[in-house]
């Protein structure tokens, strides 16, 4: 069995019942990768794929929502995203943090944060109520340097539900 959606085209083609799409999205200047899965098609509905579709056409809102929260955090002690700065500065040395940081605005803790690269973003459909992982933004400062990941995690309403840091 599998779904069709107008957006993602035929979903769900193998014996094992799982859903798997994927693409690339541009976002500024950048590619951005877009995957969709779900490990049970039967817990996938139209109105998620919907949304899912949505969130990927306003990639743009999207992002700058991810961001507000990781703004946010920033007045928290201890939480991840000052977690991820303190270790990048640590882990890069000076020029990779200087070829990274592309905004100059004295705030250097905004500045790492608007110069952070979305990478990847994924969509769980099978995960629709609010407090679950719908939409997952993976963030860098410098792919290339790093395997650190800033992780976003939204719910189908697109508020933010966790941010955490994944090597």
């Amino acid at each position: 069995m599998s779904i069709e959606h107008d957006f993602f085209g035929i979903l769900g083609s193998d014996d094992a019942g799982e859903v798997y799409w994927s693409d690339t999205a541009e976002l500024g200047d950048q590619s951005v990768d877009i995957d969709l899965s779900s490990p049970d098609e039967d817990s996938v509905s139209v109105e998620a794929l919907d949304i899912a579709a949505a969130m990927i056409g306003s990639l743009e809102d999207l992002d700058s929502q991810a961001r507000e929260s990781l703004v946010a955090e920033l007045s928290t002690e201890n939480s991840a995203t000052l977690r991820y700065i303190a270790q990048t500065l640590e882990e890069l040395d000076d020029d990779a943090i200087d070829d990274a940081i592309i905004w100059d605005s004295g705030d250097r803790q905004i500045d790492f944060l608007r110069s952070l690269q979305l990478q990847r973003v994924g969509f769980h459909p099978h995960h629709k109520g609010s407090e679950e992982h719908f939409a997952v933004l993976d963030y860098s400062i410098s792919p290339d340097e790093t395997d650190a990941v800033l992780v976003v995690t939204l719910d189908v309403n697109a508020d933010t539900v966790d941010v955490a840091i994944e090597s």
